[in-house]
């Protein structure tokens, strides 16, 4: 194997204090669960300034339980109503790519033990 590393690359697995963090969301992906095989939506959020500029955080929504990023699709989903809910699909998570708001971030736990950048909550930038 050969692979370049790159300075974002090196910023992944570094732990950020828990507080609030100007973000873009840098990614969009969707894997098939691993118990049941429904979709594993899967948003990348990049802090944008500060100290921590780069460093990331990985937010995974499975599609049976997409009511618990109503805050978020409020956020970056055109015509999402935060009390009437609306339509989400790929394409819409998709075009979410891009969008700049503020996240929170907390110090995650896997099931393994290893700590991860996990966003828990999100607000507008401005």
């Amino acid at each position: 194997m050969r692979q370049v590393i790159t300075p974002d690359d090196l910023k992944k697995g570094e732990i950020v204090p828990p507080t609030w963090y100007p973000c873009e969301i840098s990614d969009y992906e969707e894997k098939p669960a691993g118990t049941d095989k429904s979709t594993n939506c899967i948003f990348t959020f990049k802090i944008l300034d500060g100290e921590h500029k780069g460093k990331t955080g990985n937010k995974l929504f499975n599609e049976k339980s997409l009511g618990f990023g109503k805050k978020l699709w409020a956020l970056v989903i055109p015509g999402w109503d935060k009390e009437k809910g609306g339509e989400l699909s790929t394409d819409k998570f998709r075009q979410a790519v891009g969008k700049k708001i503020k996240v929170y971030f907390e110090t995650g736990k896997s099931d393994k033990g290893n700590e991860f950048n996990s966003p828990t909550d999100y607000l507008p930038l401005s």
